[in-house]
């Protein structure tokens, strides 16, 4: 790549690589648990390759060609590559769901999709999972609803082109059965994110309307685990739990359960919560879950966490903290809408109309997606406002 670059390019690509490293350790490592892969890599999240592996060369190999178009400088940080690409994309395989969650962001899509019985073939998801994977993914992330009760859950995974991206899903799980685990294992799924609301039992099932399914997912984090696949606990930040304790419980809970990560996301208001826009953490709240993740990151003996605010500092260390939705992230849903992550309640397109690259072009070159954003853009009333008003353009159309 460095053959065609003039020398004052190559130098600050070399520097950004290297706060790619840093990034990388200062954000997974620093003592935390790791896994070590078969090839030798060490495993370290579920949402990035494994590190010395054929998939994490390719993403750093995608960085640098995004970084040649337009290498961040030191006076501009906040820039983004002219070139972008969706790092990770995640996909509604199936919006059917045995549970009723309070807060479930697909509660109207799962009615939509049924009432219209427009969810993609199995032969449309994986042409799309393709396409993702050609885009550039080296994590593609198979999401819901309940991804278990997509029939041909094993066989997307299969699918997956392991020698460019690794796979990993989203679960509630419930139907992590020892059978389910090995069959996900001999796919080749890479890891299993499951999702605890709360580390009560008692008030995680009355959250998602499933009595047991606290303990069903409890074991299921132990099949995976026997069975040898990587585990991490999904879950998100909300006023209550910021003050009340319930997220340092959380994270003694994932420590007990010998996962290797949590993955917290912010409340949105969208799905069942649409409308109630009080639930977004304000900018103080936001400075508590930041200091929430530096004091928890700086002990060994738990484990790691990630933020959905930092993909986008870990994949272009020249862009600060910030929202992921249409820089480094992309989202497909079960009827093939394409939007910038899973919570934005806007579509760029169709993928049995467009193609996932024509879509991801027009959407990076969105006003609304083309600078970065230090926070969710969906936590900024501001944001929501410039929404509402291009959904309203659309609808009017």
């Amino acid at each position: 790549m460095s053959g065609g670059l003039t020398t004052w390019k190559i130098s600050p690509i070399r520097n950004k690589m290297a706060e790619y490293r840093r990034a990388q350790g200062n954000y997974f490592l620093q003592g935390k648990p790791v896994i070590e892969s078969k090839n030798g890599g060490k495993i370290y999240s579920l949402v990035t390759p494994p590190s010395g592996s054929r998939v994490a060369r390719r993403r750093v190999r995608l960085i640098l060609d995004n970084l040649s178009v337009q290498p961040c400088t030191p006076d501009h940080t906040r820039n983004l590559p002219m070139a972008r690409t969706p790092h990770v994309v995640t996909m509604a395989v199936t919006y059917n769901c045995q549970c009723n969650c309070l807060h479930c962001s697909a509660a109207h899509l799962q009615e939509e999709v049924r009432n219209q019985q427009d969810a993609l073939s199995f032969d449309e998801l994986r042409g799309a999972i393709d396409q993702a994977v050609d885009l550039g993914s080296t994590c593609v992330v198979l999401t819901g609803g309940e991804p278990l009760l997509y029939g041909k859950i094993f066989d997307l995974i299969a699918a997956v082109d392991k020698s460019r991206s690794v796979c990993t899903i989203f679960t509630n799980g419930e139907y992590l059965t020892e059978t389910a685990v090995a069959q996900l294992k001999k796919a080749g799924v890479f890891g299993v994110y499951v999702s605890l609301d709360r580390p009560s039992a008692a008030r995680h099932d009355e959250n998602r309307g499933r009595p047991g399914l606290f303990e069903q997912a409890v074991q299921g984090l132990e099949w995976c685990q026997i069975a040898g696949i990587p585990t991490g606990i999904s879950t998100y930040a909300t006023k209550e739990n910021l003050r009340n304790g319930e997220l340092d419980a959380m994270m003694d809970l994932a420590k007990s359960l010998r996962v290797i990560e949590v993955f917290i996301f912010d409340v949105i208001p969208t799905g069942r919560l649409s409308g109630h826009r009080e639930c977004v953490l304000d900018e103080s709240e936001a400075d508590a879950l930041r200091e929430f993740r530096s004091k928890y990151r700086e002990r060994s003996d738990y484990p790691g966490i990630i933020h959905q605010s930092m993909f986008s500092s870990i994949a272009y260390p020249c862009v600060a903290e910030g929202c992921p939705a249409g820089m480094v992230t992309a989202h497909v849903r079960a009827n093939g809408d394409v939007c910038p992550c899973d919570f934005t309640p806007h579509a760029f397109g169709n993928i049995r109309e467009r193609s996932l690259k024509d879509i991801w072009k027009t959407m990076t070159a969105n006003d609304l997606y083309a600078k970065a954003s230090a926070r969710c853009r969906l936590s900024q009333p501001a944001f929501w406002n410039k929404l509402d008003a291009l959904c309203s353009v659309k609808s009017s159309h």
